[in-house]
């Protein structure tokens, strides 16, 4: 197997300072390896968003490992390495443990990853028994098979990707409904008429072709890598299957693009740099998604907590002022809350410049508004407690804690208002208020 620079490292990375070999994997003569390799990412990261979708990770991986046994017969019996023939000896064997998988459940009670990781590894094992039966001397090197070896693609294996990734990308256009209802829920998708299992075998179909052709790419090993990773990057980014499918197909060329550069500047193997780079992009999308990233995710739930706190702020300011009537110190805010001051006096600070709360030195006092705000969540925490006290039997001395929580819920309140038949005292005899008006709060 070849490493990018067409020579073994002298070390574990051997970085090349010349910048021109980040340009390297586009030059005429390695340009048709690194357009190959990008037609594999496009057809693995646009299956891998059904794969990812229903659940498969584990069928992606038993089908790259189970066309093993198929590969080589096909090159057994015609001791070509054409890789049309190869092709249909991998489609076959797909096809076969494909349908194994769907059998063993049902005659066995071996439930369905173990029958996967039985299928598979048999399959597997069948392939290297094989490979061990050739005749000596003969030329089929496994080690390109299972790591890859983008450096070797021919203009055969070119023609073949060629035709398998718009191929690919047909199919899915044209079965895009029946595949996204039995990605989403195969069981509505029989219901209303739609062959789940034909679908499922067209798509296994589709997936194992795919995996054969781009095997010089990434290898058997890590092809699954390139059907999961790219389309689960971009499962953090959208929800929507069409816009799914784009990034997917986006960020599998992308790897294979800058997974060849890479190689070539760090001197490493190709197909292992194009999965770091896809392990790369799906890091990046999990950190920084706005809808699911960590970071996202993170500041979202910083500013709920001060929302939250703020509100208590408010409510904390409502009880010691006598209803917003007069004015309190901060430092009581703070001996109510037992929050920090520091955190106190930046909470006060933000509803002063949202104009909620007006400061005369350490006294803070209610604005209008905030007085509102105010009275909106007094009452929702005792039409709470009232709710938890009637409807859910609650005792009503350990009703405060928990509408303590539910009291930031104050969209609700109109509508328990209505369900109690719009009491005026709570369970502990406090009068309920009422709004002056039925203005939302923002």
């Amino acid at each position: 197997m070849l490493v990018a620079g067409d020579h073994a490292p002298s070390a574990l990375f051997d970085f090349t300072i010349d910048g021109s070999q980040w340009l390297q994997p586009f030059s005429a003569r390695w340009g048709m390896e690194t357009f190959c390799s990008m037609l594999v990412g496009i057809a693995c990261g646009v299956l891998g968003c059904f794969v990812v979708l229903r659940r498969m990770a584990l069928i992606g991986d038993a089908l790259s490992h189970a066309v093993l046994p198929g590969v080589v017969a096909a090159f057994a019996l015609t001791g070509s390495t054409n890789i049309g023939i190869l092709l249909v000896g991998a489609l076959i064997a797909g096809v076969m443990s494909t349908v194994l998988i769907g059998i063993v459940p049902r005659l066995s009670r071996a439930k369905d990853d173990s029958a996967i990781g039985i299928v598979f590894t048999a399959f597997f094992a069948v392939g290297i028994i094989l490979y061990s039966a050739l005749p000596r001397g003969t030329h089929f090197d496994l080690q390109c098979f299972l790591f890859g070896d983008p450096l070797a693609v021919t203009k055969g294996d070119l023609l073949v990707m060629g035709i398998i990734t718009p191929l690919v990308l047909l199919m899915v256009f044209l079965l895009y409904h029946p595949l996204r209802m039995i990605s989403f829920d195969p069981v509505v998708a029989a219901a209303m008429g739609i062959p789940v299992v034909l679908f499922h075998y067209i798509l296994m179909g589709m997936l194992s072709a795919t995996i054969v052709a781009g095997l010089k790419t990434t290898g058997v090993i890590l092809v699954v890598a390139m059907v999961i990773t790219p389309a689960s990057a971009a499962y953090q980014l959208t929800n929507r299957l069409w816009a799914m499918l784009t990034l997917a197909g986006l960020f599998g060329a992308m790897s294979a693009m800058v997974g060849m550069s890479l190689a070539f500047v760090t001197n490493s193997p190709t197909g292992p740099a194009m999965v770091v780079v896809a392990s790369m992009i799906f890091v990046l999308c999990m950190l920084l998604s706005p809808s699911h990233g960590v970071v996202f995710n993170r500041v979202r739930r910083r500013e709920l907590r001060r929302h939250v706190e703020g509100e208590d702020v408010l409510k904390t300011v409502y009880h010691l002022s006598d209803g917003g009537a007069g004015d309190c110190v901060t430092a009581e805010v703070v001996d109510r809350l037992m929050l920090p001051v520091r955190r106190v006096r930046s909470l006060v600070e933000r509803l002063r410049q949202r104009g909620l709360l007006a400061t005369d030195g350490d006294n803070v006092s209610l604005t209008e508004e905030g007085q509102r705000r105010a009275t909106e969540m007094v009452r929702a925490h005792r039409l709470w407690e009232s709710y938890l006290t009637e409807r859910a039997n609650f005792d009503p001395t350990l009703v405060h804690d928990e509408a303590e929580r539910l009291e930031h819920a104050h969209e609700l309140a109109e509508e328990i208002d209505a369900t109690l038949g719009h009491p005026d005292f709570d369970p502990h005899g406090e009068p309920i208020p009422r709004l002056p008006d039925k203005q939302e709060s923002t």
